[in-house]
Protein backbone atom coordinates (compact mmCIF):
# COMPACT_ATOMS: atom_id res chain seq x y z
CA UNK A 1 0.00 0.00 0.00
CA UNK A 2 2.76 2.28 0.81
CA UNK A 3 4.30 2.17 -2.97
CA UNK A 4 1.07 3.03 -4.43
CA UNK A 5 0.32 6.05 -2.08
CA UNK A 6 4.61 7.44 -3.26
CA UNK A 7 3.59 6.27 -6.56
CA UNK A 8 0.12 8.43 -6.33
CA UNK A 9 2.25 11.45 -5.07
CA UNK A 10 5.01 11.84 -6.90
CA UNK A 11 2.11 11.85 -10.19
CA UNK A 12 0.58 14.62 -8.06
CA UNK A 13 3.92 16.58 -8.01
CA UNK A 14 4.89 16.28 -10.96
CA UNK A 15 1.53 17.59 -12.76
CA UNK A 16 1.64 20.52 -10.14
CA UNK A 17 5.22 21.04 -11.27
CA UNK A 18 4.05 20.97 -14.59
CA UNK A 19 1.09 23.68 -13.79
CA UNK A 20 3.75 26.02 -11.24
CA UNK A 21 6.17 26.26 -14.13
CA UNK A 22 3.55 27.51 -16.99
CA UNK A 23 1.62 29.72 -14.66
CA UNK A 24 4.87 31.11 -13.83
CA UNK A 25 6.04 31.29 -17.00
CA UNK A 26 2.88 32.70 -18.61
CA UNK A 27 2.52 35.66 -15.80
CA UNK A 28 6.35 36.17 -14.64
CA UNK A 29 5.37 36.16 -10.88
CA UNK A 30 2.61 35.20 -8.79
CA UNK A 31 2.77 35.01 -4.48
CA UNK A 32 2.43 31.39 -3.34
CA UNK A 33 -0.89 31.99 -1.61
CA UNK A 34 -2.18 32.63 -5.85
CA UNK A 35 -0.28 29.52 -7.03
CA UNK A 36 -1.93 27.19 -4.81
CA UNK A 37 -4.87 28.24 -5.50
CA UNK A 38 -4.90 28.76 -9.61
CA UNK A 39 -2.70 25.88 -9.43
CA UNK A 40 -5.56 23.87 -8.23
CA UNK A 41 -8.24 25.44 -9.98
CA UNK A 42 -6.22 24.66 -13.42
CA UNK A 43 -5.75 20.56 -12.53
CA UNK A 44 -9.47 20.65 -11.83
CA UNK A 45 -10.49 22.42 -15.02
CA UNK A 46 -9.37 19.26 -16.98
CA UNK A 47 -12.28 17.18 -15.33
CA UNK A 48 -14.89 19.70 -15.99
CA UNK A 49 -17.63 18.52 -18.55
CA UNK A 50 -18.25 22.16 -19.45
CA UNK A 51 -17.28 25.63 -18.78
CA UNK A 52 -18.75 27.37 -15.91
CA UNK A 53 -17.59 30.54 -16.65
CA UNK A 54 -15.83 32.07 -19.60
CA UNK A 55 -13.58 34.98 -20.78
CA UNK A 56 -16.13 37.14 -21.22
CA UNK A 57 -16.99 37.38 -17.54
CA UNK A 58 -15.39 41.02 -16.93
CA UNK A 59 -16.77 41.13 -13.36
CA UNK A 60 -15.98 39.75 -10.27
CA UNK A 61 -13.57 37.49 -12.25
CA UNK A 62 -11.37 36.37 -9.42
CA UNK A 63 -14.63 36.32 -6.54
CA UNK A 64 -16.21 33.46 -9.70
CA UNK A 65 -12.99 31.50 -9.85
CA UNK A 66 -12.86 31.04 -6.03
CA UNK A 67 -16.25 30.04 -6.26
CA UNK A 68 -14.55 26.93 -8.26
CA UNK A 69 -13.64 25.80 -5.39
CA UNK A 70 -16.89 25.21 -3.81
CA UNK A 71 -18.05 22.34 -2.21
CA UNK A 72 -14.27 21.12 -2.76
CA UNK A 73 -12.77 22.54 -0.15
CA UNK A 74 -11.12 18.87 1.20
CA UNK A 75 -9.65 17.98 -1.39
CA UNK A 76 -8.29 21.33 -1.93
CA UNK A 77 -6.43 21.39 1.63
CA UNK A 78 -5.32 17.53 0.65
CA UNK A 79 -3.81 18.89 -2.57
CA UNK A 80 -2.22 22.49 -0.87
CA UNK A 81 0.79 19.95 0.29
CA UNK A 82 1.09 18.53 -3.23
CA UNK A 83 1.41 21.77 -4.77
CA UNK A 84 3.78 22.77 -1.71
CA UNK A 85 6.17 20.34 -2.20
CA UNK A 86 6.32 20.82 -6.68
CA UNK A 87 7.27 24.91 -5.31
CA UNK A 88 9.92 23.34 -3.21
CA UNK A 89 11.52 21.26 -6.03
CA UNK A 90 11.52 23.87 -8.05
CA UNK A 91 13.09 26.17 -6.19
CA UNK A 92 16.21 23.47 -5.55
CA UNK A 93 16.62 22.16 -8.47
CA UNK A 94 16.43 26.48 -9.77
CA UNK A 95 13.71 26.77 -11.82
CA UNK A 96 11.56 28.94 -10.37
CA UNK A 97 12.73 32.26 -7.02
CA UNK A 98 11.42 32.67 -4.43
CA UNK A 99 11.25 36.57 -3.28
CA UNK A 100 9.56 37.15 -0.19
CA UNK A 101 6.25 35.50 -1.04
CA UNK A 102 6.57 36.08 -4.75
CA UNK A 103 7.91 32.92 -7.23
CA UNK A 104 9.33 34.11 -10.45
CA UNK A 105 10.22 31.91 -13.05
CA UNK A 106 13.86 32.27 -14.12
CA UNK A 107 14.05 33.61 -17.71
CA UNK A 108 15.50 30.53 -20.19
CA UNK A 109 14.01 27.43 -18.50
CA UNK A 110 12.35 25.56 -20.73
CA UNK A 111 9.23 24.04 -19.64
CA UNK A 112 6.75 21.11 -21.00
CA UNK A 113 3.56 22.17 -22.56
CA UNK A 114 1.13 20.74 -19.81
CA UNK A 115 -2.01 18.66 -20.46
CA UNK A 116 -3.18 21.05 -17.55
CA UNK A 117 -3.56 24.64 -19.55
CA UNK A 118 -5.24 27.31 -17.94
CA UNK A 119 -8.45 28.70 -19.41
CA UNK A 120 -8.74 32.18 -21.06
CA UNK A 121 -10.87 32.47 -17.87
CA UNK A 122 -8.46 31.56 -15.21
CA UNK A 123 -5.52 33.65 -17.31
CA UNK A 124 -7.57 36.54 -16.90
CA UNK A 125 -8.34 35.46 -13.10
CA UNK A 126 -4.78 35.55 -12.29
CA UNK A 127 -4.01 39.07 -14.12
CA UNK A 128 -7.22 40.38 -12.26
CA UNK A 129 -5.45 38.67 -9.12
CA UNK A 130 -2.06 40.56 -9.31
CA UNK A 131 -4.12 44.08 -8.65
CA UNK A 132 -4.96 42.68 -4.92
CA UNK A 133 -3.35 42.60 -1.76
CA UNK A 134 -2.25 39.07 -0.70
CA UNK A 135 -4.09 39.67 2.33
CA UNK A 136 -7.44 40.94 0.46
CA UNK A 137 -7.31 37.62 -1.51
CA UNK A 138 -6.79 35.29 0.85
CA UNK A 139 -9.87 36.94 2.73
CA UNK A 140 -12.19 36.56 -0.68
CA UNK A 141 -11.04 32.55 -0.53
CA UNK A 142 -12.32 32.48 3.22
CA UNK A 143 -15.18 34.21 2.67
CA UNK A 144 -16.24 32.26 -0.04
CA UNK A 145 -14.81 28.73 -0.12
Amino acid sequence: MQKLELEVEAIQISIYTNIVLNILKTHGELSVNKILLFSYLIKKEKFRPRKIYTANNTQDVICKAISLLSGEYTEYCENVKFILKSIHLLIINQKIELNGCLLSWINGQEVEKSLYQESPFVEKAIEESKKMSDRQFMKEVISNV
